[in-house]
């Protein structure tokens, strides 16, 4: 009989250390990690699309917005993320939003958290199919044929998902969703901000459309702001 509950106490534990969950407590003393992501030496110029439909409403091109980068190098649209943590701020309230606008999605990239809602906008006079993929497998897959129209949908899932349109083939976004709230996307500086975040040592992942992905280590104080810096070279 002790042997059967000295196996069940290690059983218990073992799927309690590798079964992940993330607990949303009150965070008293966070720390922050702020910083920018960069792009040094050969640095790619961004791409323009040709709108082969709907330009009266369009126009005849687009950027592509793979690369946009400012003048001193900062990197917007790179997600910046916490992995593996364990406990901390609770989950947003607001929903996650992606709109179809003249042909692209706005944001170019988004982030969110499994758990979230997701709204699908269309402010454009025309039918938008917008269609969401996780691993090349679709997700969602919205109609939207009407100017104003809302999708709203749960979020149930973890990782990059790509944002096409079946109805304009140049269209490309992607939605990039966290497991913890800790993400953020920079923006037109290169800039990003983590809050509210536990004192500890971290491993912060960087992920980019053109750069592809790099991990760094932070260590983030108490009540006090770490700094971290991002560069991606060519």
């Amino acid at each position: 009989m002790l042997r059967t509950l000295v196996l069940t106490a290690i059983l218990v534990l073992t799927l309690s250390v590798n079964g992940w969950t993330y607990n949303q407590i009150q965070v008293t003393n966070g720390g922050t990690i702020t910083g920018r992501v960069i792009a040094t030496g050969n640095i790619p110029q961004d791409e323009t699309i040709k709108v082969t439909k709907d330009s009266q409403h369009c126009g005849d091109t687009l950027p592509r917005e793979k690369y946009v980068i400012a003048s001193d190098g900062g990197v917007r649209y790179a997600v910046v993320l916490i992995e593996n943590i364990k406990a901390g701020k609770s989950f947003p309230a607001t929903p996650v939003e992606v709109d179809n606008v003249k042909c692209a999605f706005t944001p170019h990239v988004q982030v969110g958290v499994n758990g979230q809602q997701l709204t699908i906008k269309n402010n454009d006079p025309m039918l938008h199919n917008t269609h969401i993929y996780l691993n090349k497998r679709t997700v969602y897959n919205f109609a939207l044929p009407i100017t104003g129209m809302e999708i709203k949908k749960p979020i149930k899932k973890t990782g990059i998902m790509s944002i096409e349109c079946d109805a304009h083939s140049w269209m490309q976004g992607y939605l990039y969703l966290n497991d913890n709230p800790y993400i953020a996307v920079t923006d037109e500086h290169g800039a990003f901000s983590l809050t509210d975040i536990p004192p500890g040592d971290y491993t912060v992942k960087i992920w980019h459309e053109g750069f592809g992905e790099k991990e760094q280590p932070v260590t983030v104080p108490a009540n006090a702001a770490a700094d971290l810096q991002v560069e991606f070279t060519r």
